[in-house]
């Protein structure tokens, strides 16, 4: 995979004076050499490496003016419900060990060093998915919150996979899901992976109802205005030859790294009785000349869009419910691919629209419940990211997911 050395050493380059960094275990040196953390102090060190061995990790210390500490102490020191409890750096650190380099190579885990801001921010949170763990951020009131979820769990197929269910959201709150680490700058427009409301091409939709979905990350972070409560657990779940669970549901499928692309079937909950509507945001990335198609079948009827994903999601939607759902991808290297997918279906209709089905006279259907997002900040924030930083902040956030399949 020597693609992803190349994008490590680019994403190196890039977060060279960064705020924040996520750093992978195996890129340090041994034989007791300091590797200096460079970051701006005040700021706060994270470790998840749950696959690696208690012993080698007791053997690596991290140390500053204060004192020291081994990364098995860090890494143990959790609050309730697996929230990983951060160790303060408040001048400088270095990470020393004796073992040989060849040992280090064999590790996992990764260690994420926060800016001096997110610091401060009472509202900032790092949890490693090492085990079932609730979420539980209903009744916080009108607060903005960033969790930064850390998964090094090596016993999934695909590796480092969380499953997230039993989402609870209220009509007035907002949710978003992101690859890769927060920065202090407001993300970019359609930069999400996931979100509630959804932005699709009509409107903004909330849905009472989410489906179960995974994530195969080693770092992903929510965004949240007001809460929301969800299961998350180490593991995957397939969402192939699955069906809704209602009949106005969103969904979520990523096409992870390092996996072979194959067609990933939803069985849509529908009521023919009622029209309604179906829809896909999709960005991500395949190799040049590749594509990932999106669709809703219904027997010889199909909607579909084939294109090529890109670094900002692409909103798609059409006035029906088909029963049937489908995702798939070629390119010259499936193994390359790496995308995600939200779809929805909801009965009604979008911002007070009109449903109907072919050789149906067209029925008014009441505006789906939802606000209208101030997107993509949560509310309070004002978005100030010119493109061109936030290009480069999506980047890296992006190359530094992808960087630890090795």
């Amino acid at each position: 995979m020597k693609f992803l050395s190349i994008l490590f050493t680019v994403s190196a380059l890039f977060m060279c004076g960064s705020a924040q960094q996520l750093m992978s275990l195996k890129n340090f040196e041994g034989m007791s050499v300091h590797n200096d953390l460079n970051v701006d102090a005040p700021y706060n060190f994270y470790v998840s490496a749950d696959s690696d061995d208690a012993n080698v990790l007791q053997q690596i210390s991290v140390v500053t003016e204060s004192g020291q500490k081994t990364l098995l102490e860090l890494k143990n020191n959790l609050q309730g419900y697996g929230e990983i409890t951060p160790f303060p750096v408040l001048q400088s650190a270095y990470l020393i060990t004796a073992l040989s380099n060849d040992v280090l190579e064999k590790l996992t885990g990764v260690i994420y060093l926060s800016s001096t801001k997110q610091r401060a921010d009472n509202n900032f949170h790092v949890y490693g998915v090492s085990a079932p763990q609730n979420i539980q951020l209903l009744g916080l009131g009108n607060v903005n919150t960033t969790i930064l979820f850390l998964n090094t769990y090596m016993s999934s197929n695909p590796v480092y996979s969380s499953t997230i269910s039993q989402w609870h959201q209220n009509p007035n709150a907002v949710a978003f899901l992101y690859a890769g680490v927060p920065w202090d700058s407001i993300e970019l427009k359609k930069t999400q992976i996931f979100s509630n409301p959804m932005h699709t091409d009509k409107a903004d939709l909330y849905f009472a109802n989410v489906e179960k979905f995974s994530i195969s990350l080693p770092a992903f972070y929510l965004k949240t205005y007001r809460g929301v409560n969800f299961k998350i657990e180490p593991g995957y779940t397939s969402i192939d030859s699955t069906t809704t669970t209602n009949v106005t549901t969103t969904g979520f499928y990523m096409k992870p790294m390092g996996t072979v692309s194959s067609t990933i079937t939803v069985n849509i909950k529908r009521d023919t009785r009622y029209p309604g509507a179906s829809g896909v945001n999709v960005r991500g990335y395949v190799p040049t000349g590749g594509k990932v198609t999106v669709g809703f079948y219904n027997g010889a009827s199909k909607y579909e869009q084939s294109a090529p994903p890109n670094e900002f999601l692409s909103a798609w939607s059409i006035p029906y419910i088909a029963p049937m759902f489908k995702v798939s991808s070629t390119s010259s290297n499936s193994l390359a691919e790496q995308y995600f997918v939200q779809y929805f279906v909801a009965q009604g209709a979008m911002n007070g629209g009109t449903t109907s089905k072919p050789g149906q006279p067209t029925v008014p259907q009441p505006t789906l419940p939802g606000p209208t997002l101030p997107y993509p900040t949560v509310p309070g924030r004002i978005q100030t990211t010119t493109k061109s930083s936030g290009a480069v902040q999506l980047f890296v956030s992006v190359t530094i997911s992808m960087m630890l399949w090795l």
